[in-house]
């Protein structure tokens, strides 16, 4: 095969963001990927939660109480494992240390920046080429159930206030007006906060289009081609080698997710990113006549539950288990019991039909941003370590790596997520 412009390992929805990105720029572009098809790992069944008001990362301050609490509790929103702990422990470390209130406030804001910029891209692709994928453009709703609650929420939301973030504090009345399916437990409710510019879709459907928008312009996917490792000629990284041949490339990209470190190992790269699995559950609610008009977060599970056109999505919680991809059963019990506190009549009207429980992997950072940009390694690039934000941020991480790439000025401040920080 004759030499290419650029190789990108990965087919998700970081891979097909960044191809689209550089072939809207001319670049050359050749997607390699293990799967027979695009968003078949993490981007296959997610939230479906564009959400810039999210921008927070897992390891909060006081995130090490949470852990240790998980530890007994089977249905606890963050729980840790013990078996992986030993391979977990040295990038546990950095988590716990980067969970100060000031990297923790740094790393919201930075997140913030760039997801705010993603999702203005990702509505210019949907509108540039009609992409269908079970867009809503109606917000989210995250409510509390105790003023304990809602008043730190309102806290992080007013903090990113000075940055752009638009809320809304709502009480009881406002939360029914804006979702009247939560009447039945509005007295539950302490209230709630709105954020108008929000929106939800169905990641897979995205990027399946989006990959076939990017085909039509002339970027070349290749599937069920896994790459074994990066062609490393003196420090400079010339192409990736596959069970069946080698590819030369001027530039490498990797959006592999979580397995990226290991492709970066052998090179003495080392990036603080592990899997860390969450669950989903989707529901046909076809035959409904009144369904969920906007997503809605429930802040004490770390969940939500995302109307995407036929399907409803539960989705969320963090495990800590390594690369274990048991589908644990308590971990979907916890999504059923969400439906049921959140809407008890829908519960009782979809639980008893079909269900599709999934499980995947965040790749999550140490410090709780994603890293974009060259590594160390001259010619090679990496997009990954979104955890959470990995809908909200793909467009943007893509835009942003592009222009590094073309040594252009970066569309929001690129230190903060440099390839090189550790």
């Amino acid at each position: 095969m004759a030499k290419q412009d650029v190789i990108i390992v990965g087919a998700g929805l970081a891979g097909v963001s960044t191809a689209y990105a550089l072939r809207e720029r001319g670049h050359d572009v050749l997607v390699l990927d293990a799967h027979e098809g695009p968003a078949l790992e993490t981007s296959f069944a997610n939230a479906g939660a564009l959400t810039p008001s999210e921008p927070e990362p897992w390891n909060a301050p006081g995130v090490h109480w949470q852990l240790l609490a998980s530890l007994p509790d089977p249905h606890s929103a963050m729980k840790l494992r013990l078996a992986p702990l030993p391979g977990l422990l040295p990038w546990g470390l950095k988590f716990l240390a980067n969970s100060s209130r000031k990297r923790f406030e740094a790393a919201s804001l930075a997140n913030f920046a760039l997801s705010r910029y993603s999702l203005g891209l990702t509505q210019r692709a949907r509108d540039a080429h009609k992409l269908e994928f079970a867009n809503l453009a109606r917000g989210t709703m995250k409510v509390c159930r105790d003023a304990r609650a809602l008043e730190p929420a309102h806290q992080a939301s007013q903090a990113l206030a000075d940055a752009g973030l638009r809320f809304e504090i709502l009480d009881r009345a406002a939360v029914t007006a804006r979702e009247p399916l939560l009447s039945d437990v509005a007295n539950d409710l302490a209230g709630a906060i709105f954020y108008p510019d929000d929106e939800s879709g169905d990641a897979h459907r995205f990027t399946v289009s989006l990959a076939d928008v990017a085909r039509q312009a002339g970027v070349r996917f290749e599937y069920n081609s896994p790459v074994s490792s990066l062609i490393d000629r003196a420090g400079r990284i010339t192409g990736v080698r596959t069970p069946t041949e080698e590819i030369e490339a001027d530039q490498v990209i990797l959006t592999t997710g979580h397995a990226t470190r290991g492709l970066l190992a052998p090179l003495g790269l080392h990036i603080p990113v592990r899997p860390v699995k969450g669950y989903s559950l989707s529901l046909d609610m076809s035959g409904l006549n009144q369904r969920p008009s906007l997503p809605v977060v429930d802040e004490a599970l770390h969940a939500i539950v995302t109307p995407l056109g036929e399907t409803l999505r539960i989705a969320g919680t963090a495990e800590f288990a390594g690369e274990d991809r048991t589908l644990r059963a308590e971990r979907i019990d916890n999504l059923r019991q969400l439906l049921t506190r959140l809407y008890p009549a829908l519960a009782e009207q979809l639980l008893p039909g079909e269900q599709k429980p999934w499980c995947g992997f965040r790749p999550m950072s140490a410090d709780g941003r994603p890293f974009i940009g060259e590594t160390r390694a001259d010619g090679l690039w990496i997009n990954t370590g979104h955890g959470h934000l990995g809908w909200t941020q793909a467009m943007g991480s893509a835009g942003l790596l592009a222009a590094l790439l073309d040594g252009e000025p970066a569309p929001v401040p690129a230190a903060p997520f440099s390839a090189k920080r550790f």
